[in-house]
């Protein structure tokens, strides 16, 4: 069914783990439609096959299936998981904020003074983690404004997103991740029932209130039960997502000090640029999920029908037939689309206003961080597949 050349000695969930793109090199040249044993699933890495994949969804359909990890961490059905009616139905509900010329409208007013407040409480200091003390802040903070969760305190909303990422590469079944994860869950759940309860009865602009009434006929609501698994898909992906891409573009301009010199010198000409070749280089959502409707032929292997399928974003990110020096960060590359969004009818949601925090987080910590640098003293961590991000960035600056 897969190929199961020597490529495959490399996968393993603590590769992955650690650092998927070695992994993902060896399979792009080697055995592009693997079997991962340890999920069950078929890994996608080159861009063209992700691709089509990605793009052929009459028979690359969303999994419902109840055995992948997003069936236990996040609960069914889910906006990944349905297609159809259905899927149209509630994504009107989650785009109704989030379309281009939405969040055109407000974004800038709301962004821009959260990231400058950020940025200027840790100005004086000469130094901080910038992922946990400035980008996932900020991230957090817009994202729970729009989602209608602005009265929750930030280290409460990442600890959420922090324990669903557990559960989610929990590949090893650890008890004691599962334990957090559903202790997180459950805080969840008692945290936003009030909320789409008191949204039923009066609505509001959140988006939460528009994914219980957005797409159903007058008088209607989407329940707390049939809501709650999109919800946390939301919570997850969109809380650090947006962060953890800002603090990804960074490690990779302070990493190469002429290129970050460049942002210094003119924030607003090129954060945009930064922050989406950051998205390239470590796509914050590495996999995306799909269930082969029938039997496939892709790149010489045959996909039965049934097979859950994973597209790895990451790995078409780095496809070196598509991007020149594709395992570095290049502030000046030929600006080519990429992945880290997804595809069709399943792109993500939050597309627009997560390029609008990152741009704004970057050009504010570029403009009142002067000689801003990595750190010495201490150690950047990077880690995840499915989820990746530069979960430290220890950076100085002249205060």
């Amino acid at each position: 069914m897969t190929h199961e050349g020597s490529a495959a000695a490399d996968l393993t969930a603590e590769n992955l783990f650690n650092d998927p793109y070695p992994v993902y090199a060896r399979l792009r040249r080697e055995s592009p439609v693997q079997h991962f044993a340890p999920t069950g699933e078929i890994l996608v890495t080159r861009w063209k096959e992700c691709f089509t994949v990605g793009t052929k969804d009459s028979i690359f359909v969303p999994s419902d299936s109840s055995l992948r990890p997003e069936a236990r961490v996040m609960g069914l059905p889910n906006i990944l998981s349905l297609s159809g009616p259905p899927h149209a139905a509630l994504r009107k509900g989650i785009d109704a904020n989030l379309t281009a010329p939405a969040v055109a409208r407000y974004a800038e007013e709301l962004v821009r003074p959260i990231a400058r407040q950020y940025v200027e409480a840790l100005r004086a200091q000469g130094s901080a983690d910038l992922t946990k003390d400035l980008f996932e802040p900020i991230s957090v903070r817009v994202v729970a404004t729009v989602l209608g969760l602005s009265h929750v305190q930030n280290q409460t909303l990442v600890r959420w997103f922090h324990a669903l990422n557990g559960g989610l590469q929990n590949v090893a079944n650890d008890p004691a991740v599962w334990a957090v994860c559903d202790a997180a869950r459950a805080e969840i759940d008692s945290v936003v029932r009030p909320i789409i309860e008191r949204v039923t009865r009066e609505p509001d602009d959140s988006i939460i209130s528009h994914m219980v009434h957005g797409g159903l006929p007058a008088g209607e609501a989407r329940s707390f039960d049939e809501l709650m698994p999109t919800i946390r898909v939301t919570l997850l992906g969109g809380l650090q997502e947006p962060g953890h891409g800002a603090a990804n573009a960074v490690y990779g301009l302070l990493s190469n000090p002429e290129q970050s010199a460049l942002v210094q010198q003119d924030p607003p000409r090129h954060a945009q640029a930064a922050y989406d070749e950051g998205l390239r280089w470590i796509a914050p959502i590495g996999v995306t999920p799909r269930l082969a409707s029938e039997e496939f032929e892709l790149a010489g292997t045959v996909i039965p029908k049934g097979s859950s399928v994973a597209i790895v974003l990451a790995s078409a990110n780095r496809d070196e037939s598509r991007y020149e020096h594709s395992e570095q960060f290049r502030l000046d590359r030929e600006p080519l689309p990429h992945a880290a969004f997804g595809y069709r009818r399943h792109v993500c949601s939050g597309q627009h206003l997560s390029r609008v925090i990152g741009r704004v987080s970057i050009q504010e910590t570029y403009r009142l961080l002067p000689n801003l640098r990595l750190d010495p003293r201490r150690e950047v961590v990077t880690k995840g597949w499915r989820f990746r991000g530069v979960m430290n960035l220890p950076a100085e600056w002249d205060a």
